[in-house]
């Protein structure tokens, strides 16, 4: 792994240990804080008051003969910590008729604190300090500036001529003939040039932000070295030009996007389509709608209800993953609340919708996934009745199921019939053919109405519903001779028995929309298009 560091641009001057080279300097000592001559100068001062630093932003050479503060002793002596705090460059100090000496106090502090302190011959004058370094640093200025244009012009031209990645490496690493390389967000190299080092090189990086998010880094490889400005200011251009390309890939999947959507939705509306123009459409788009397809829709629930999906960071890595579960040839969509996909059976339609929510559920192990699934259609012009099937299987599985399922709609059996029925109706007909087994549950703590319900689901066999219940089967005999004699025979009546039936599973409806609030249907996202009109579209049914 590159032992990477986070990029700091600084501004253009020279350090305390190039200035002691100039020949204003030559006499000059550096008489304490040694440690500190890399400190960047980027503008000299004169002291002319004691309280100096009240005017100092940082990165000055501070020079003085010590007369403001000559007979303060305390002044003195917190000077170079004062200074050291206000992040000034070094302290230079003329020795004379002001000053006979620096203070050993000062002097300990500016070691401690590696803060340099020149002292400056009495033969030199402040004003050729002032000329000699200012001259340099704004001599540096100018070099850099020129070069920072060369750069700018280097990158524009790959910007504008659509450049590669690949291509925008090769001209960062030849303009700062050092190794470079175009990293993802996980630190993985994408595209290299000038043949990078081991992993144990340390490099120098720069993110690539686009829409707030951190989509990689530029990473040169330094050898130990630290970056001229130049140098830096190519990695901060390079890092521009590919948070621009990366923003403008965005834009462009943004359009493709909800383009497909718009269609896909078109297509599963209901609405009468021309077939020619429709084939002519989905072509263009690169779908295979000959083969058999199925309409699948996906929610994920958490604490707070139902997740949003659609234009939300989990959308592509979901549409990934259902992808990948279902087959590459899936056509997979976002949808405001919900995925919603076109997938082929393959060697079975229940393994596959299983696949997905297995997939989904581990990529969000903390959301309950939910998963309804319509019939296959052969003819691209069916899918709209498999995607409102979908939807109906989606909505009557929040109904019957408290956390995530996979239910599909030809496993709907009677529930399909008993959801078209208004809840009261259905409440009417669980009062009458279960109310005096709910009551006596109710009145004695029992089990009754849960003993009905595994007795019938097993067929009426006695001997496995007493092992699901854990039972003596002299205790489920007792059992069932109480509910016949709550709601009557139901070992020889058929319609008694069919009635109890259809109250148990109308009962599981009702209790499931007692629990829980009704949540939406699944619908597309908002258009963002300026009139911010909604795409007009088919959604699946409401419970």
């Amino acid at each position: 792994m590159v032992n990477s560091v986070v990029y700091h641009s600084e501004a253009i001057g020279i350090t305390v240990a190039e200035a002691l080279t100039l020949p204003c300097l030559t006499n000059a000592r550096l008489i304490a804080g040694h440690n500190g001559a890399h400190r960047w100068i980027r503008v000299v001062n004169i002291m002319e008051v004691p309280d100096i630093t009240r005017w100092m932003r940082g990165g000055e050479f501070l020079l003085t003969t010590g007369y403001p503060i000559r007979t303060d002793s305390e002044a003195l002596t917190q000077l170079v910590p004062e200074l050291s705090r206000h992040g000034l460059a070094a302290l230079g100090i003329r020795i004379g008729p002001y000053l006979k000496e620096s203070p050993p106090e000062m002097l300990a502090a500016a070691d401690r604190l590696n803060f340099p302190v020149v002292e400056i011959p009495g033969d030199v004058t402040f004003n050729d300090i002032l000329a000699e370094v200012l001259g340099t640093i704004l001599n540096r200025q100018a070099v850099e500036l020129e070069r920072s244009e060369v750069i700018h012009r280097k990158f524009t031209s790959v910007a504008l001529k659509g450049g590669s990645q690949r291509e925008l490496i090769a001209a960062l690493a030849k303009l700062i003939g050092l190794p470079s390389a175009l990293l993802d967000a996980q630190g993985r190299t994408v595209v290299s040039s000038g043949s990078p080092p081991g992993e144990d090189c340390p490099a120098e990086t720069c993110p690539i932000m686009a829409g707030g998010t951190l989509h990689g880094h530029i990473a040169v490889w330094t050898y130990g070295a630290e970056l001229a400005p130049h140098q830096l200011t190519a990695m901060e251009h390079a890092a521009t030009v590919a948070a621009m390309a990366v923003a403008q890939e965005r834009a462009v999947v943004s359009r493709e996007r909800r383009h497909s959507t718009l269609l896909l939705m078109e297509l599963v509306s209901g609405r009468a389509v021309d077939r020619e123009e429709m084939l002519r459409r989905v072509t263009a788009m690169r779908w295979n709608l000959d083969a058999p397809r199925a309409a699948m829709l996906v929610e994920l629930s958490g604490p707070e209800g139902v997740l949003r999906i659609a234009e939300q960071p989990l959308e592509d890595r979901l549409m990934r993953a259902a992808r990948t579960a279902a087959g590459a040839d899936t056509i997979v969509w976002g949808l405001e609340r919900a995925l919603a996909l076109l997938v082929g059976p393959g060697r079975s339609l229940a393994q596959v919708c299983q696949a997905v929510h297995d997939r989904l559920q581990r990529l969000c192990p903390e959301a309950n996934v939910r998963i309804g699934c319509g019939r296959v259609y052969a003819d691209f012009t069916d899918l709209h009745r498999s995607y409102q099937q979908a939807g109906e299987a989606l909505a009557l599985g929040r109904e019957l199921h408290a956390d995530g399922f996979v239910l599909r709609h030809d496993e709907l059996g009677v529930y399909r019939l008993l959801y078209q029925l208004p809840q009261a109706e259905l409440r009417r007909h669980v009062d009458e053919a279960l109310g005096p087994l709910i009551e006596y549950d109710g009145a004695h703590k029992g089990s009754l109405l849960r003993t009905l319900e595994c007795y019938l689901r097993h067929d009426r066999n006695g001997v496995a519903t007493a092992a699901e219940l854990r039972v003596h089967y002299n205790t489920l005999r007792y059992r069932l001779g109480q509910i016949e004699r709550l709601t009557g025979e139901i070992e020889h009546h058929p319609m008694s028995r069919l009635q109890l039936e259809i109250a148990v599973h109308a009962h599981r409806l009702v209790a499931g929309a007692t629990a829980r609030p009704r949540e939406p249907a699944p619908r597309p996202a908002r258009d963002r298009r300026r009139n911010g009109a909604r795409p007009r579209a088919a959604r699946p049914a409401a419970p």
